[in-house]
Formats: C-alpha cells, structure tokens, sequence
C-alpha cells in the first residue's frame, strides 16, 4: 500500500535543515519533518564531517553522529544541502550499490 503522502514533501532539504546563521536546526526522520517539530539545534562549527553512505549522518567534533533518514529517491538532494551548509566540514560519500 502506498503512502498517502508524497515522500518528496518529508525529505525536502527545506524540512530537514533550517539554516539559522551559525546554527542550523535539524530534523533527522519523517516524523519531525511532516509535524514541523523543533528538531535538534546544532553549531554549524560543530560539524566536522558530513558522510552518505545509506542514510545522511552529521558527525561533530566530539565523535557524536545524526543520523538523517531520507528516501533514497531524495538522498543526493537533502545531501548537497547538507554540504552547503556545512561548509567547513569533511565530505564522505561510501557507494552502497556495490
């Protein structure tokens, strides 16, 4: 059975990231991005490497990971939002198809 919403409205980089200056709200799954919810309010200089490799996943300075689930339809566009946001960070893409 298909879903009634479109996947392309809950992966829209729009949704996921709220660029706010030096901070960037995030919001990691469907379910934050579809009820609008207040994510997660990272430093974008806390963001040390951007990596995507199935799922999108921030990594920050001290070692902790947010991980962004996305449809793999929508992967490569929430992806290059995330990489010109964070700008300073790493830039990892691990190919799954193989």
């Amino acid at each position: 059975m298909e879903s009634m919403i479109p996947v392309n409205f809950l992966d829209k980089a729009e949704r996921t990231f709220n660029d706010l200056g030096s901070n960037v709200q995030v919001r990691s799954n469907s379910y934050s991005r579809f009820y609008n919810t207040e994510g997660r309010l990272v430093k974008k200089s806390d963001i040390a490497k951007v990596q995507n490799a199935g799922c999108i996943t921030l990594f920050t300075l001290s070692d902790n990971a947010i991980n962004i689930t996305v449809h793999s339809a929508n992967r490569s566009i929430v992806f290059e939002r995330a990489k010109s946001i964070f700008k300073e960070a790493q830039v990892v893409e691990i190919d799954m198809q193989s």
